[in-house]
């Protein structure tokens, strides 16, 4: 018999993203949601199997740790399936409910008094949050993972990105000054060459969102690849750098207000690398109409963290 190197795993920032702490809190705010979905299978009226009957699954800290490990170290179902001793379908399965999960909780920005869950929460909450404390900004961007490349030839002019220089998935990441995530929305068309207005434009649902805070007096900051969504939102209500003029260099008050500009934009570029941190982020391994809810799911994590 070959012998067995049996190994005790604990929760960790290395291991699965989160500290202990934060692994008990995930455990206590999605336990009740599993159970939620487990009552309504057990109650379907096509139910044939008995009530208690059929395999038995493992305990719901198990589910997930797989799953946040999966996520956290970037790899495939089959080397996470080696680490915790069960099938490549397993960790399949497991990661899926857990994003699942994640996304019907919601993002959980510091402050909030519950979780974000749709586009009016969202819109509730930063209005609430300028009403309040008088921030009167919120910041958008474009981040883009990049990806296997697609076999036909069609596929891949469409999944390319001319600034990364690759094939790339994209999204548009929601922050403010509290440097988390408050919305992900991927890129609903799945190309990669889009650029970052024209995804947005894409996105009718935030868009609207974004009109609704722009209404209420709340200012949209963004980088240059968002140029032209002022005629969308208003010029006076959209900020972002100045382009350099033709055949010159910036003068010194341009450069100024564009540093001034890239100052207040750093919140989402702090929220897009805490996401980052998530190595799934860093390289995407399935087909496209699967981002979105792994960079939803990821994104709540990234709240936690």
């Amino acid at each position: 018999m070959r012998p067995v190197h049996v190994v005790g795993l604990r929760p960790s920032r290395d291991l699965c993203g989160t500290t202990e702490d934060q692994f008990a809190d995930l455990l206590i705010r999605l336990a009740p949601l599993a159970q939620e979905r487990l009552d309504r299978l057990a109650d379907r009226p096509d139910r044939q199997r008995a009530p208690g009957a059929g395999r038995k699954r493992r305990p719901f800290w198990v589910r997930l740790l797989v799953a946040l490990t999966h996520l956290r170290q970037g790899s495939t179902v089959r080397a996470t399936g080696d680490v915790f001793g069960v099938h490549e379908k397993t960790v399949r399965r497991y990661r899926d409910e857990i994003e699942e999960l994640l996304v019907e909780h919601g993002f959980v920005p510091p402050g909030a008094a519950g979780p974000i869950r749709t586009l009016d929460e969202l819109a509730d909450y930063l209005t609430a949050l300028a009403e309040s404390d008088g921030e009167e900004a919120v910041v958008v961007d474009g981040t883009e993972v990049a990806r296997c490349r697609p076999y036909p030839w069609d596929e891949q002019k469409k999944a390319y990105s001319g600034k990364s220089k690759t094939h790339v998935v994209k999204a548009t990441v929601v922050s403010n000054r509290s440097r988390r995530p408050l919305w992900v929305e991927a890129n609903p068309t799945g190309e990669g060459r889009t650029f970052d207005v024209m995804m947005l434009r894409h996105q009718t649902a935030l868009m609207a969102a974004l009109a609704v805070l722009v209404a209420a007096g709340i200012i949209v900051i963004a980088d240059k690849g968002f140029r032209g969504l002022g005629q969308d939102l208003g010029a006076d209500s959209v900020l972002m750098p100045k382009r350099k003029p033709s055949g010159a260099d910036y003068p010194p008050e341009t450069r100024a207000f564009n540093k001034a500009v890239s100052q207040q934009r750093m919140p989402v570029e702090h929220a897009i690398g805490r996401m980052k941190w998530w190595k799934a982020m860093r390289y995407w391994r399935r087909h496209p109409h699967h981002f979105d809810r792994t960079a939803k799911a990821i994104g709540v994590l990234a709240t936690f963290s």
